[in-house]
């Protein structure tokens, strides 16, 4: 069967989300529905405003080295103390790598810097005498560069991690079982152990479903296929790395399986790349959506179909004999990092918000590939939008995704890879306060007009909501593992 379907409106909002107990595809957003939703979170416009490179000041001469940038860890203030022992093995190391005891911070308990309930990201910078809008001084600030934290978002908010990563370098861990975390620290000190004889090659993996008669995906493989797949300028190519693609018909269930086996012919992917719908399973039982949010619909699905076992990919689902040692993902799909607690979009008839779930989660599927190796995955919280791959006007800008894999395939650092997503929130969030032609709001808050007054006949354009969901879209990536992970690449073979 044909994957083809009409050519769509190129800049329609229309989320790569499947309604599981559905089958149905997510319709495109209403533009009118965002008015409300204008302001952003404080300090998202300073990064363009005030930094040229990354978040660190002119002390960092190379902020992929950690006896420059430093690194710390941030606990919730009541974290289980198992968890940390767990941990220990990764905090040793970066101990060891980073040299300076004052460029190394472990952030724990209520006194220490453990985050605590209901703090937010600006009182707790607030309290180690730093600020969320001016470029990092690992030295003389006290807080390094490299920040783990470590907790789950109903403990330590998504917000709080948002914040924090438009100037520093942020990964979060956040297991079920403690003892995965005590895998994940293992795992990463055993890759990075040099007499470690790495298990990937020099290769990168694309997997891109276009599921028949779909707009969305149709979208995304159009996208990713013109620019990764590029004759003269495919993905890794210039670092000097293979690839391997499945798009279209070939982004099946059981190939994603042989991809993370390493089963390729370029050999274990140490990047790779998956680009789908994600399967939303509200509606159901507690325990099945958290087993399940965020699954990658497969090329099995057709629209109007539920979703299940022969057609998504969920953390289930990940071989245990995949050889992910090693490996960095980027998953492009709906809730495939998380998923928060209320529909950031879309609303009810009559405005009021949609419930997603009881309490925000990370995904299942990058935690089993984190506990199986890999060391970092980066995914999406909330709705994933076209706007990753093309502007609000419809122009292809597939630089957006592709910066952060092409900067991992060259040994950058997964923070520092995953940063240029967050440039890309700032850069939005400042062409959105000026689209809006308002007087200049506080640091990092959207402009809005009087009470009583009009809104700006800017407010009133198409490109505002547009821009809006831009902005967030760029701002929902999240980095899930330690952010100074980064690949070996000159053992890679």
């Amino acid at each position: 069967m044909s994957s083809t379907t009409t050519s769509p409106p190129t800049n329609l909002p229309i989320p790569l989300r499947i309604n599981a107990l559905t089958g149905a595809a997510t319709p495109p957003l209403q533009l009118a529905d965002l008015e409300a939703n204008l302001k952003d979170l404080p300090g998202a416009t300073q990064r363009i405003a005030n930094s040229t490179h990354l978040g660190t000041d002119y002390s960092v001469d190379d902020p992929n080295d950690l006896t420059q940038a430093g690194w710390g860890i941030i606990f919730a203030s009541d974290a289980d103390p198992a968890i940390k022992t767990q941990l220990q093995p990764l905090i040793d190391l970066r101990s060891r790598q980073v040299q300076d005891p004052k460029l190394f911070g472990i952030f724990d308990g209520p006194t220490n810097g453990g985050v605590l309930p209901g703090q937010t990201a600006d009182s707790w910078a607030q309290q180690r005498g730093v600020s969320l809008t001016a470029p990092v001084d690992p030295y003389q600030g006290g807080v390094p560069f490299y920040l783990l934290i470590v907790g789950s978002p109903d403990r330590i908010p998504f917000e709080f991690q948002a914040l924090l990563k438009m100037q520093w370098a942020v990964g979060r861990l956040a297991f079920d079982d403690i003892e995965d975390y005590g895998r994940y620290a293992q795992a990463v000190v055993q890759y990075e152990d040099p007499t470690f004889r790495p298990f990937q090659r020099k290769n990168a993996a694309v997997w891109v479903t276009r599921n028949y008669g779909d707009i969305a995906t149709a979208m995304l493989s159009g996208a990713v296929c013109q620019d990764f797949l590029s004759t003269t300028n495919a993905l890794g190519s210039r670092p000097g790395f293979n690839l391997d693609a499945f798009p279209n018909e070939k982004a099946t269930k059981a190939q994603l399986a042989e991809i993370l086996r390493g089963n390729l012919p370029g050999g274990a992917p140490a990047v790779f790349f998956t680009g789908s719908h994600g399967c939303d399973y509200t509606g159901s039982d507690a325990a099945t959506q958290r087993r399940y949010q965020g699954a990658l619909v497969t090329q099995e699905w057709i629209p109007g179909a539920q979703t299940g076992s022969t057609n998504q990919f969920s953390g289930e689902d990940v071989p245990t004999d995949a050889r992910l040692q090693g490996a960095i993902a980027f998953l492009f799909a709906c809730y495939s990092g998380g998923c928060p607690t209320t529909d950031s979009y879309y609303r009810k008839p009559d405005g009021s918000p949609i419930s997603l779930g009881p309490a925000p989660m990370i995904a299942s599927l990058p935690q089993a590939l984190l506990r199986s190796g890999a060391l970092a995955v980066i995914g999406h919280v909330d709705l994933a939008f076209p706007y990753a791959f093309q502007d609000v006007n419809g122009t292809p800008q597939m630089q957006a995704v592709r910066t952060p894999l092409e900067l991992l395939l060259r040994g950058k650092r997964a923070g520092l890879a995953a940063d240029s997503l967050s440039i890309l929130w700032s850069s939005l969030s400042a062409q959105l306060g000026l689209a809006l032609g308002a007087n200049p709001a506080p640091v990092g808050a959207a402009p809005t007009a009087p009470a009583g007054s009009t809104p700006p006949a800017a407010a009133t354009s198409p490109a505002i909501p547009r821009l809006t969901v831009a902005r967030d879209d760029a701002r929902n990536y999240i980095l899930l593992g330690d952010p100074a992970v980064r690949l070996r690449v000159v053992d890679l073979q």
